[in-house]
């Protein structure tokens, strides 16, 4: 396996997105971690990793900021981004069905979660462009094809996210960039450090639900992702793009 020596990790302060980081520094990469509000995760990792670890602060709905904290980076540390791992996304969090939804945090949720993934992929895939050479991993979820009541928004964001990746693979297969998207089923994870009030109870609900329709009555680990995320950047992985990867232990 050869992973990018440089990989732009967004989200860099969730659960998901530590987990994998770490991973991919044990395996010798070096990071540009992204958070946007809190970094105190992330923080602990570029302390342990202070030679191969940054971390910035940005507004990935910003593209003018976007495209300014990754211009600094490459040319401060002279690396080439060939890595990419979105994980930035914001949720429906007024978990109400459609009728009764707020239209503010609706438009919030569509244009910021769609917003964000344009800006990083175009701020990002000049310089891949340039190297003749990429890789790229969406995060989606399972509610592309599952749909997420009182979480309309969320969904339709992700789903759009799932066909910006169709496209781009078409517009970038020549110049052998290769983007996916990963669909997980809810994630094993610790909801209490990340959500609070009625959202963490519907966050609770839902997992509890999927769990009763799983075969064997689990979430998907964070480890299993992870696998799965590394092994799409490998760099000698070069016929697998724009496919949507579901993660969800067989459940339908």
């Amino acid at each position: 396996m050869k992973l990018p020596e440089a990989i732009l990790v967004t989200g860099a302060n969730g659960q998901t997105a530590v987990h994998l980081a770490r991973e991919l520094l044990k395996q010798g990469c070096k990071l540009f971690l992204i958070a946007h509000e809190r970094t105190d995760r992330a923080e602990k990792l570029v302390a342990e990793y202070q030679d191969k670890c940054r971390l910035a602060k940005c507004d990935l709905s910003d593209f003018d900021a976007t495209k300014q904290v990754i211009e600094e980076y490459v040319k401060e540390t002279k690396q080439q981004i060939l890595g990419l791992v979105h994980t930035a996304a914001i949720r429906s969090f007024d978990a109400m069905p459609l009728a009764e939804s707020d239209p503010a945090i609706w438009n919030k949720v569509i244009s910021q979660n769609i917003s964000m993934a344009y800006n990083i992929l175009r701020s990002t895939l000049p310089l891949m462009l340039k190297q003749k050479q990429g890789k790229i991993v969406l995060f989606g979820s399972n509610v592309t094809r599952t749909g997420l009541p009182y979480g309309t928004a969320y969904a339709a964001a992700k789903t759009a996210l799932a066909n910006l990746t169709r496209s781009v693979a078409w517009e970038t297969a020549e110049a052998n960039i290769q983007i996916n998207i990963v669909s997980p089923a809810p994630l094993l994870t610790n909801l209490e450090e990340d959500y609070q009030g009625a959202y963490l109870t519907f966050r609770k609900e839902y997992f509890e639900a999927y769990k009763r329709t799983h075969p064997a009555h689990k979430l998907v680990s964070l480890d299993d992702v992870t696998k799965i995320v590394i092994q799409l950047l490998d760099l000698e992985l070069t016929s697998v793009s724009g496919e949507e990867i579901y993660v969800t232990g067989g459940v339908l």
